[in-house]
């Protein structure tokens, strides 16, 4: 429950005197632009950070289960026992087990009531089914069966964060409230970022399942509506509540836009219209009573009229805010910018006895094309990125970027590797130094003005602000680099409506040759694609495809195709 509470970053108020009081089993979406105080409430609701002013208050029996939005660090165990590790019931229950036995093996005289108790413990625990309950999770989250084995290290970022995700959802929390337990309580920050459709899917549906509270920052507009029943909004450093799903939320905020709109219409109208009558007959003596009284009355009026509101943006939920981004005219640049031969493409080292993800890729991008990189998970969209941008060695083959090529990669994980005790405009400005020394100051904050971060902001360090204004900082440098070849990997991630909209709208504009991965179904209809590299079964590129490459994988044909 929060009463009164006040939540500020730095000498920024986020909140203002705000009231919610969240029930068991609540599964609530919590919405609003980029840097509205989002990611910092969830801080505040699970304990990672306190509130500045008022009472926060968790019941002494809840389970609170968190999930950041940044990846975790890799383990060095398996990926079944990491996301076992935190089943802590069962985990205890086992070791009772164990004791129980070693006091059997002793002829301990107490070791059947031990065995027992423990038994009771186990079965409590879901002991019987939880193998099945972990595969489950595995499986939806988009790990296959030969995954579980692998240690999480060998793993990339965005797998790493399923595997954090996942741990999540078997521990304390995410069962008892699995289980029919009311008092598990999920806080979970942008969920979705590294997850394909499926993934998004099936948690949507694990979510909406599950009876005990969840409370959801995400974009995921699809998520909000399948796994949410409530939604509350943060705007104008209030929160504002709402029952129903994200759609119901849509239709509920117009009508309460329209309805305080027609109230502070209603009153700036009663406001003009006493205005009028006390400055026309406020001299005159046999108006002088009458002229007092609606004197009062203004006054009155005055204190308890409503602002005039603010429609909010057609672009999704929160404070409307300009968001604009422009890229450089890409510079001139031979016909071919990049291209593949023979290459085999793999995560790690060739050395260790790996497979390679990829091989025998020969692979052409030429000037102002548009490559759309589809597949599923695991099938090496990222690591083929990763190959084009040199930032992986090839196991096999050979590489060659185009004469007087510029090559700039916009990553999923770009914003978190932000040095954070820089200030935004430093970071800017030295980013857009390495290529151009004269690149003025006044530049760098036009770029980051231009996407919300003016004033005081653009000199805050990175650290203090929110996920998606890390992201906005990131792609204030990306709009400042001249390239003619764009290698975009889930370049979506982490940003608010309002940004993607922006951003979609640079890259329509965008004359040099592209090629991105994403999940994101209208952003990849936004792209324009050309040509589209997808990923598919054995055999099934050969029967559809009368087209001029085909790129041979480890578990799939990778083919290129005419976008159509």
């Amino acid at each position: 429950m929060l009463d009164g509470v006040t939540v500020q970053a730095g000498d920024r108020d986020l909140l203002v005197d705000v009231d919610w009081t969240a029930m068991p089993g609540h599964r609530v979406g919590l919405v609003g632009a980029n840097g509205c105080g989002k990611s910092t409430l969830l801080r505040c609701l699970c304990g990672q950070r306190s509130v500045n002013n008022g009472r926060l208050m968790v019941g002494s029996n809840v389970e609170v289960g968190y999930l950041e939005q940044t990846a975790v660090s890799g383990s060095d165990r398996p990926v079944w026992a990491e996301v076992r590790s935190q089943m802590t019931r069962l985990v205890a229950a086992e070791a009772a087990l164990d004791a129980a036995a070693q006091a059997a093996e002793k002829g301990d005289p107490g070791a059947p009531e031990m065995l027992q108790l423990a038994q009771d413990q186990f079965d409590a625990a879901g002991g019987y089914d939880a193998d099945k309950r972990i595969a489950n999770v595995l499986t939806g989250l988009g790990f296959k069966q030969g995954d579980w084995s692998k240690l999480c290290s060998d793993f990339s970022g965005g797998w790493q964060m399923r595997i954090a995700l996942a741990r999540l959802l078997l521990g304390p929390a995410g069962q008892s409230a699995a289980s029919g337990d009311a008092t598990g309580v999920l806080f979970l920050d942008e969920p979705t970022n590294h997850l394909d459709r499926a993934a998004c899917k099936w948690l949507g549906t694990f979510l909406k399942t599950s009876s005990g509270g969840v409370v959801i920052v995400s974009h995921d507009e699809e998520l909000l509506e399948s796994a949410c029943d409530r939604i509350v909004e943060v705007r104008g450093r209030k929160l504002h509540h709402y029952v129903g799903g994200y759609a119901k939320f849509l239709e509920q905020r117009a009508i309460r836009e329209a309805q305080e709109r027609a109230t502070a219409e209603a009153q700036q109208a009663e406001i003009a219209r006493l205005e009028t009558f006390v400055t026309r007959f406020g001299a005159k003596a046999s108006k002088a009573t009458q002229a007092q009284s609606r004197a009062k009355q203004l006054e009155k009026l005055r204190e308890a009229a409503i602002p005039l509101p603010a429609a909010s943006s057609g672009a999704g939920p929160g404070d409307a805010r300009k968001v604009a981004l422009r890229l450089p005219k890409a510079p001139a640049c031979d016909e071919v910018v990049l291209q593949l031969k023979g290459a085999s493409i793999g995560w790690g080292s060739c050395d260790d006895g790996r497979e390679p993800l990829l091989t025998g890729v020969d692979l052409v991008v030429k000037r102002g094309q548009r490559l759309l990189v589809l597949g599923p998970n695991g099938a090496g969209k990222s690591t083929l990125l990763k190959a084009l941008s040199g930032a992986v060695d090839l196991w096999k083959g050979g590489r060659e970027l185009g004469d007087r090529v510029k090559l700039v990669v916009f990553s999923q994980d770009l914003a978190q590797d932000l040095p954070l005790e820089k200030p935004a405009l430093d970071y800017v400005m030295d980013t857009a130094r390495e290529d151009d020394v004269t690149v003025v100051l006044e530049r760098g904050r036009q770029a980051l003005g231009a996407l919300g971060l003016s004033g005081s902001m653009a000199l805050r360090k990175i650290s203090a602000l929110s996920g998606g204004e890390k992201a906005r900082v990131a792609l204030a440098a990306f709009a400042l680099v001249p390239s003619n070849l764009l290698l975009l990997d889930e370049a979506s991630n982490h940003l608010d409506a309002a940004t993607i909209a922006a951003l979609t709208g640079a890259l329509q504009d965008y004359n040099g040759a592209l090629v991105a991965i994403t999940h994101n179904p209208a952003f990849a209809r936004s792209l324009e694609a050309t040509h589209v590299l997808r990923a598919a079964a054995k055999g099934a590129a050969r029967r559809r495809q009368r087209l001029p490459v085909l790129l041979w994988g480890a578990a799939a044909w990778l083919l290129l195709c005419r976008a159509r």
